[in-house]
């Protein structure tokens, strides 16, 4: 067995009846990590939500290890688990083990991150936000930010990432679309991690300096590590524009300071536990629709202190 594994049951017969299974249905987790700023809360409801369903699962953590993933994923298949729930790090890396959960009649879906059209033939459903939408927000919020011109870097996360993939691709679309004269001056991968953009960070000021107008990150946690490196580089100059993604405390923070414009929020609980009632669902027959989004919003100064931070 690869992978750490969490095993929750339910023993009370009166609640397995009441989700409407006879016997517990084991439903095996393959999620992105176990310890993360976001993956954290997103599996803690998930959980949460599966145990009130009267589901067993079996979580493995592939710690954003691609190869551990698709192994872990052969294990799920391998025990005859009920259900597959897949937080995929990779857009094509997981499809064999998908169709092999098909072959074995293992409904799967996919959490968080979108996977290429390929792996629709082996999936019931994908439920998370809409990655593509989130990079159209933030593009339509830089540019209100810079009055529709000046020049940007853009921050992304893992390299081939779906989640990355549909960021960067709405946000550019979007641009393209309204016609926009903002320049994007250079795209780097930060890995989704704070210290990796902190560094990645100090290469663009270096390189570009007072050029960057403005920042668009992948997440909110890379976004933070450009705002350090700025104010360790030019502590005396204005922060350009900062627009991230998933709405964290921090960035709410960070706009009430003046350091970010705009964060989208997108909550891990919301996440967690759409994905556990739609495989639910399936194990109870039930008709589900193949793509599930979660809310999404935009906020700003004019907005802050009316809604919550997604964690």
């Amino acid at each position: 067995m690869t992978g750490k594994k969490t095993i929750l049951g339910l023993a009370v017969a009166g609640m397995m009846a009441s989700a409407g299974f006879a016997h517990a249905k084991t439903v095996c987790y393959v999620n992105a990590a176990d310890s993360h700023a976001y993956a954290t809360p997103a599996n803690e409801a998930l959980l949460a939500s599966a145990k009130e369903q009267g589901l067993e699962i079996l979580s493995l953590s592939q710690d954003f290890d691609v190869q551990k993933g698709t192994e872990q994923l052969n294990t799920c298949v391998a025990r005859g688990v009920d259900a597959i729930i897949l937080w995929p790090l990779d857009p094509q890396a997981y499809i064999p083990g998908l169709a092999r959960a098909q072959q074995a009649k293992i409904p799967a879906i996919i959490i968080n991150s979108p996977m290429s059209d390929d792996a629709k033939p082996f999936l019931k459903s994908f439920t998370g936000p809409d990655v593509y939408e989130e990079g159209e927000m933030a593009a339509d919020a830089l540019n209100e930010a810079l009055g529709g011109e000046g020049s940007v870097v853009v921050i992304a996360g893992q390299a081939g990432n779906g989640t990355t993939i549909g960021r960067v691709g709405g946000f550019t679309d979007r641009l393209a679309e309204i016609g926009s004269n903002i320049e994007v001056l250079d795209t780097v991968n930060a890995d989704f991690d704070q210290q990796k953009a902190l560094v990645m960070s100090r290469d663009l000021i270096t390189r570009f300096g007072d050029k960057i107008q403005g920042v668009y990150a992948n997440d909110d946690t890379m976004a933070r590590g450009f705002i350090d490196a700025w104010k360790e580089a030019k502590p005396s100059e204005d922060m350009p524009p900062i627009v991230g993604i998933n709405g964290q405390k921090d960035a709410f923070e960070s706009i009430r300071s003046g350091d970010m414009y705009a964060t989208i929020v997108q909550s891990p609980a919301e996440d967690g536990r759409l994905a556990a009632e739609t495989v639910g669902k399936i194990l109870n027959g039930e008709d589900v629709a193949d793509r599930l989004p979660i809310p999404l919003t935009v906020v700003t100064i004019d907005n802050v202190e009316s809604v919550e931070p997604a964690f």
